[in-house]
């Protein structure tokens, strides 16, 4: 697919305020460069909306994009026996995590069921998309290359600045792309690589990414500069040629959205022990831990 801009947004979790915040940026730009951005969710855009009309409301507005497949939507369009919420988390994640994850899906999993819910719009959906912006070839993917549920571009799993492993060579060469663009592990970072290559992987758009700060991020690409977006802030960039790829932190309606999960999520469920914290507070991550550019010498810029 050919575009001058798209946003790459994955883990929405079903925050529609999110996705209002995200949707007034689009119009916004629509309005200023006379093209609309191109939005691709790459995967989890469902997770916290368990009850029919909000989950409902999510599909409405995010198939007409380019949604891409999460282990949530996989689950819950072609469940597998034992895989829980399909999140093939790592054995450092504590089981009550694991537990608690597999709990929510199998509300959604059972909400969906009772409700007679379609999920046709699901199925046909690809695990994976391919984007070019000016000359830049951009790999989107939910996990890592070789899975949905993948964790190698999780940020542990990436070496140091300046260095660059064997398997992301091969993974960047097979696929014959300049940026791969994840989500998946929760934690967004970006880290660039020799050759002009680098990860970007936004965390979740549909939560706080940093410690403190309740602000949403996506991935932005775009022929298009970064200043000035409204209500928005590129977190770190980096340039390729005429395109520059940033992690955009995004306002939105927090108290409204905390309102929503509440609801559905009381204290005590799943949901709440595993994420209410972090809706609140921010998870233990900072910018600084996130921005990994820079070590090699293609041009890049922080905001």
């Amino acid at each position: 697919m050919l575009t001058e801009t798209a946003y790459l947004i994955g883990g929405l979790y079903g925050n529609l305020e999110a996705l209002d915040a995200i949707e007034a940026l689009a119009d916004w730009e629509a309005a200023r460069f006379k093209i609309r951005p191109v939005l691709v969710f790459n995967g989890d855009f469902h997770w916290f909306d368990a009850e029919p009309t909000w989950f409902g409301e999510v599909q409405r507005r995010v198939l007409p994009h380019q949604p891409c497949l999460g282990n949530v939507e996989l689950e819950l369009a072609d469940p597998q026996p034992g895989a829980g919420c399909g999140c093939a988390y790592p054995s450092s994640v504590p089981k009550e995590t694991v537990s608690r994850s597999d709990a929510i899906m199998e509300r959604l999993q059972h909400m969906v069921a009772h409700q007679g819910i379609d999920l046709a719009g699901l199925r046909g959906l690809p695990k994976q998309a391919r984007l070019q912006c000016g000359n830049l070839r951009i790999g989107v993917v939910h996990g890592d290359p070789t899975s949905v549920s993948g964790w190698g571009l999780e940020l542990a799993a990436m070496p140091p600045p300046g260095k660059s492993a064997e398997v992301l060579r091969a993974w960047f060469e097979d696929a014959n792309v300049d940026i791969i663009a994840s989500s998946h592990t929760c934690r967004c970072f970006a880290q660039d690589f020799p050759g002009g290559r680098a990860v970007f992987n936004n965390g979740a758009a549909g939560m706080p990414n940093f410690l403190g700060d309740h602000r949403i991020v996506i991935t932005r690409v775009s022929v298009h500069p970064p200043h000035p977006l409204p209500e928005s802030e590129a977190l770190y960039s980096r340039r390729f040629g005429n395109v520059t790829v940033s992690a955009v932190a995004l306002h939105w309606d927090h108290s409204a959205f905390l309102t929503r999960f509440d609801r559905v999520w009381p204290h005590g469920t799943a949901a709440a022990d595993s994420y209410r914290s972090r809706i609140v507070r921010g998870p233990p991550h900072t910018l600084n831990e996130a921005h990994r550019l820079g070590s090699n010498p293609e041009s890049t810029q922080r905001y």
